[in-house]
């Protein structure tokens, strides 16, 4: 298997088991929840559980904690890809995807919680 150069600018860090990411919509379309894999001060990429209507384009992002105890509503994002990804370690009729979003101009007090969760809710260098 040849493995893939790495194009990020930045490095990432692995989110600690727990670290959420949502895409909120107006209703009635669905909620998106999915797990934070990586994240950094410029963006994240999360998996989900594929369903029949993809999580539109423009919905709303929010980063959160499992028990709520961090949460980051409204975060400005672009979707950079979506694509189809393995379940780790099971085999399963669930679709899962990863969506890897960048941030966009985020405020100083997004700025600040995002260094926050950084520091606080992962476990280190990609």
């Amino acid at each position: 298997m040849i493995k893939q150069k790495e194009r990020r600018k930045h490095r990432r860090f692995r989110a600690e088991d727990g670290a959420f990411a949502v895409l909120r919509r107006p209703w009635p379309h669905p909620t998106t929840l999915g797990r934070i894999e990586d994240i950094n001060m410029y963006g994240l990429a999360f998996d989900y559980i594929a369903g029949e209507e993809p999580p539109h384009r423009s919905a709303e992002l929010e980063i959160l904690w499992n028990d709520c105890s961090f949460r980051l509503k409204k975060v400005p994002s672009k979707t950079i890809s979506d694509s189809e990804t393995a379940i780790r370690g099971r085999s399963s009729s669930l679709k899962m995807r990863r969506r890897s979003m960048r941030f966009r101009k985020l405020t100083p007090y997004q700025k600040s919680k995002l260094e926050y969760f950084i520091q606080n809710y992962t476990t280190g260098k990609m």
